[in-house]
């Protein structure tokens, strides 16, 4: 072969190797360029936080309940919903309203559903609250239990602040309708309920309902402080100058569970009139027999009068 194509062959050969280089650097640079406008895109991306239980609670109920039923208050400064069933009944014996505790649902399967188709049913308008939060920094993550105790006080002092403000403000809706007012509770809220009506009757504050009727009420509270802040809602119930009907189950909260005796034992040296503790038996954890709940309210409402 001509040394003449030799070197033409060498040239384009060359040629070659030179532009595939070129090609390759320019890709790599670019698909440098593009994984860093990714990261940067990436980095721009803000996760949401996690929507609160109470406003899922709120949403549900405005999504899948008919708007009639569903109406919001506006207790000082805060909103909530409440779901409003009126009396079906041919004779009204007045207002049932039902607190269920922090982190549970207005319509609840564990009591307060079954409450709201059925109270109606014999007479009562319910009045049903979709009730806030547990507080997020409660109980107190303190290392001593002093510090423990005083920052709890603080954060329930806050709670019930509010709780105080949401049930007085329904007391006053439940005021539209004929009859007596009953409270129906649940859990904290309910514990919590007996200290703010026995604070409401001691400063001779309009705001105690004529009964209130407690589902396996009791206090939480960091391990080394349950005993003795369940020793003081005991000691309030015993006080009380309501009626109250005291339920719980077989298969309970444990520390409903373990103060039972001696809420029932505090009731009765404070001599407390229209007092009955009584425990019902359950097969699932938590949740009441519909018809076995139902028949003791009854009953003690009809023991009173009601």
């Amino acid at each position: 072969m001509p040394m003449q194509y030799k070197r033409i062959l060498t040239a384009i050969l060359f040629f070659c190797i030179q532009t595939i280089a070129i090609a390759q650097e320019n890709k790599q640079e670019e698909t440098t360029v593009e994984s860093k406008q990714n990261s940067e895109q990436k980095a721009k991306v803000t996760i949401p936080l996690p929507v609160s239980i109470e406003k899922q609670y709120k949403e549900d109920l405005s999504h899948y309940l008919p708007a009639k039923r569903v109406t919001p208050i506006l207790a000082g400064t805060d909103d909530y919903l409440t779901i409003i069933d009126e009396n079906t009944h041919v004779n009204s014996k007045g207002v049932a309203i039902l607190l269920p505790d922090w982190q549970q649902g207005a319509v609840n399967p564990k009591a307060i559903n079954f409450l709201q188709k059925k109270l109606p049913q014999q007479g009562w308008t319910t009045i049903s609250i979709q009730p806030a939060n547990k507080p997020s920094n409660f109980p107190s993550k303190a290392l001593k239990v002093s510090e423990q105790k005083e920052a709890n006080k603080k954060i329930l002092d806050e709670y019930k602040k509010k709780l105080s403000t949401l049930i007085n403000t329904v007391l006053t809706k439940s005021k539209e309708y004929p009859g007596i007012v009953i409270v129906i509770a649940q859990g904290n809220n309910g514990a919590m309920l007996v200290d703010i009506f026995n604070q409401q009757s001691e400063s001779q504050v309009d705001g105690t309902p004529n009964a209130v009727i407690l589902l396996s009420s009791y206090l939480m509270d960091n391990h080394e402080l349950i005993n003795e802040s369940n020793t003081a809602f005991a000691k309030a119930l015993a006080y009380s100058e309501y009626p109250v009907l005291d339920l719980y189950l077989m298969y309970d909260n444990p520390i409903v569970m373990d103060k039972a005796i001696q809420r029932l034992s505090l009731a009765k040296q404070e001599l407390k009139a229209y007092y009955r503790q009584r425990k019902i038996i359950n097969q699932v954890t938590g949740y009441y027999p519909e018809e076995k709940l139902l028949s003791q309210i009854n009953s003690w409402l009809k023991s009173i009068g009601w």
